[in-house]
């Protein structure tokens, strides 16, 4: 059996800039994923400041500024309808603007960006196993045809929420901690505004929903939902009726009123649970959602993904080069994904506790409105563009926010 230097498993934001950033490098790549590109995928869509920097250094911007709409202001509104809204700011590399890119765009973009640095690609295969093999794995998989496999000396696992692979192969023990959310387009709206639109009204919380501009008369909404106490798991709300309910709020009826849907309502699980996840095994490496990474407020997991994507792709392409793929040598791969991001998912993770009462989010938003430095900190968190430490205790949250 032929080997290659890496089999990256999956090809949407993660699996795509990983195969890029390694091909670049002159690593010997393949990219695969069990579904044929394009392909789409229920999403909020949005690219947040830190996803586009990344897509600039791929040479996509320009493609995808034509493709999909640039946003250069977010706002937030309150469980009591107050609102605060800020423009997007720029800062440590990203731009001071956001895009909103359907994924079945955005996805076949990256795959195609990948396969002409000189990834190679098969779609239509699903991978059932990566097993270690002497100084390499071999990746097991099925196509319409029957088995394949495949040798390469290290695997890149980029399968999303889907945790099956990774309970195969040891590298998941339980179920992991999910947030769930439904979303639609709708065109026609009158009246929309070229703003990301993060909404905590109509919607039972913890939970928020979400109007993104796709075009200036069509927009992805949808809504999330997440467990935050035994309680809130008793309760049973489901996307679908976590979505009915947002949008059968007076203000987004108001919203939509002569506006179609042009896509059925979809569903999907969000991973959330990187601050416990491993990202890590033997000669395998986890990017993007397979380790966690997405936002345990926000559910925002593209700019993860595609900053953990470059950083396993330039981590690999060193050790590659290094011959040197050690465990010890991985191991500074979770070191790196740690430093970046794991104060930020333990400060969510403790902040979403009293997101259950809209007292402090009403508090919040409205001294958000009257004050700059709290509205200026307040979307920086939101667009993950903060750094913070500590836990997010409701005191902790606002000495962070009334900080200088």
């Amino acid at each position: 059996m032929s080997r290659r230097d890496v089999v990256v498993v999956g090809a949407g934001p993660g699996g795509a800039a990983a195969a890029h950033y390694l091909a670049c490098r002159g690593a010997d790549v393949l990219l695969v994923d069990r579904a044929h590109f394009p392909r789409d995928k229920a999403c909020g869509d949005g690219l947040t400041p830190r996803a586009v920097a990344v897509l600039a250094d791929m040479g996509l911007l320009p493609t995808l500024q034509a493709a999909g709409r640039q946003i250069e202001e977010v706002e937030i509104v309150a469980p009591g309808g107050g609102a605060t809204r800020s423009a997007i700011p720029s800062g440590g590399g990203a731009p001071g603007h956001a895009l909103v890119v359907p994924r079945l765009l955005l996805d076949e973009t990256l795959r195609a960006r990948a396969v002409a640095s000189g990834a190679a690609w098969r779609g239509g295969l699903e991978v059932l196993g990566v097993a270690p093999d002497g100084d390499g794995v071999v990746v097991a998989g099925r196509d319409r045809d029957g088995a394949v496999s495949f040798g390469a000396r290290i695997a890149v696992i980029a399968t999303g929420a889907s945790t099956g692979l990774l309970r195969r192969i040891g590298l998941l023990e339980r179920p992991p901690a999910m947030l769930t959310a439904a979303r639609t387009y709708f065109d026609g709206i009158d009246g929309l505004v070229n703003r990301l639109q993060l909404r905590f009204d109509g919607v039972q919380l913890p939970g928020y929903g979400w109007v993104f501009p796709v075009s200036p008369t069509a927009a992805n909404v949808g809504a999330g939902s997440f467990a935050a106490s035994r309680w809130w798991r008793r309760r049973r709300t489901t996307a679908r009726s976590a979505f009915d309910a947002f949008t059968g709020t007076p203000a987004m009826r108001a919203l939509l009123a002569g506006a179609h849907m042009t896509a059925p309502v979809r569903g999907y699980p969000l991973r959330v649970d990187f601050a416990t996840a491993r990202t890590v095994g033997e000669r395998v490496l986890l990017v993007g959602e397979a380790a966690g990474l997405v936002n345990p407020l926000t559910g925002e997991g593209i700019d993860y993904a595609l900053e953990s994507g470059r950083l396993a792709g330039e981590h690999l392409a060193d050790l590659l080069a290094a011959g040197d793929l050690s465990a010890r040598a991985l191991a500074r791969y979770d070191a790196e994904l740690r430093a970046r991001f794991q104060s930020l998912f333990v400060f969510c993770h403790s902040v979403r506790r009293w997101l259950v009462h809209r007292v402090p989010l009403d508090a919040l938003v409205g001294t958000a409105r009257r004050r700059a430095a709290v509205r200026a900190a307040l979307v920086e968190i939101v667009l993950g563009q903060r750094a913070v430490t500590g836990r997010g205790s409701l005191g902790r949250a606002a000495r962070l926010l009334l900080a200088p």
